[in-house]
């Protein structure tokens, strides 16, 4: 089993901290994949100015290849980042093994996936940040406007190992009678990413 490398999470962080990236993982949605002249069409950015960090996302395993066609003498490649964008932050890439909504992710699993496991964080966190600049922009625009959505609550608790399950298991449980509780209602997607830790360093813990 291969262990993730120290710098791994913040060579993906410093590369999905680049408009660029974030650009061509929107654009590349699409399972079928895309050439590098349909992303730039896109993402409104010359070719020649893509190749490179196309690659460098290709190596990450940010993008994957789904097509090689031969033109004349001439590969060309279709890249894709359907398999991390479209699947369920909470349970991972797609796994038989976790298939409900709310299952808590074995410790097995993650050291297996840990890499995915970085890109789902880092993916979402700057799907949440892309969102709340957008609606600091449309604040801005219109003080008014009741259509902010985007928010973050970060606290500390004193928790023993029990109680700190309980709250987890609560926290998944609102989530999903809320949603039940929605059907039937014109509803839209909102999209939430819980996270918790413990700082083996905090030497206030008990």
């Amino acid at each position: 089993m291969k262990k993730m490398a120290k710098n791994t999470v913040s060579k993906l962080a410093k590369l999905m901290a680049d408009e660029k990236v974030i650009a061509i993982l929107r654009a590349t949605k699409d399972k079928q994949g895309l050439t590098s002249k349909e992303i730039s069409k896109k993402v409104h950015i010359p070719t020649n100015q893509l190749y490179y960090t196309v690659k460098k996302m290709t190596d990450e395993g940010l993008l994957e290849v789904t097509q090689k066609k031969n033109i004349k003498n001439f590969q060309e490649f279709y890249y894709s980042s359907y398999q991390m964008t479209h699947h369920d932050p909470r349970l991972g890439p797609e796994d038989p093994e976790l298939t409900k909504k709310g299952v808590n992710i074995s410790a097995d699993w993650v050291q297996k996936h840990s890499q995915e496991v970085a890109q789902m964080i880092l993916y979402q966190t700057q799907q949440f940040l892309g969102a709340m600049q957008s609606d600091m922009e449309k604040y801005t625009q219109n003080p008014d406007i009741k259509g902010i959505h985007s928010g973050a609550i970060h606290s500390t608790w004193k928790l023993s190992w029990a109680e700190e399950q309980k709250l987890w298991q609560k926290i998944i449980k609102l989530i999903n009678n809320t949603e039940k509780e929605s059907q039937g209602q014109q509803t839209h997607n909102v999209h939430l990413l819980v996270e918790k830790w413990v700082q083996d360093t905090d030497k206030d813990a008990e």
